[in-house]
């Protein structure tokens, strides 16, 4: 959750930081990702299963802009982390949502050739 938010401030920060302190900054950051990763015992990242168990999100009926409506119900919710997830997702959406099936597919991870642009918009509804 919080790596998700996070990473949606690398973009405005990057470009006033020096090439070490930007490799310094990623490589921290990294080493943070793994160290929750490692924490949390290695979970394998099932994207068939997320795939399957999401399918009948992405058949439902299609919206033209979703997130103005997933993020505006997330106002009010009581736990402040589910807004700031979902604005976080609509941003990624927003820069990833056009890709195609199988543009994530060199990534190196079992699955992510079923992959599209759809990914950020399917896991903000669950």
């Amino acid at each position: 959750l919080h790596l998700v938010t996070t990473s949606l401030f690398f973009p405005s920060l990057l470009p006033y930081l020096t090439q070490d302190s930007q490799v310094l900054l990623l490589r921290g950051y990294f080493a943070s990702t793994l160290g929750w990763w490692i924490t949390r015992g290695f979970p394998r990242l099932d994207i068939q299963g997320f795939l399957s168990a999401t399918s009948r999100l992405s058949s439902e009926i299609k919206v033209a802009k979703p997130f103005p409506d997933i993020v505006q119900s997330a106002i009010m919710h009581p736990n402040e982390h589910t807004l700031k997830t979902q604005r976080a997702f609509a941003h990624f959406s927003s820069l990833y949502g056009a890709r195609s099936k199988g543009y994530f597919k060199d990534t190196e991870l079992e699955g992510a050739e079923a992959l599209d642009g759809s990914l950020f918009l399917l896991a903000t509804r669950l």
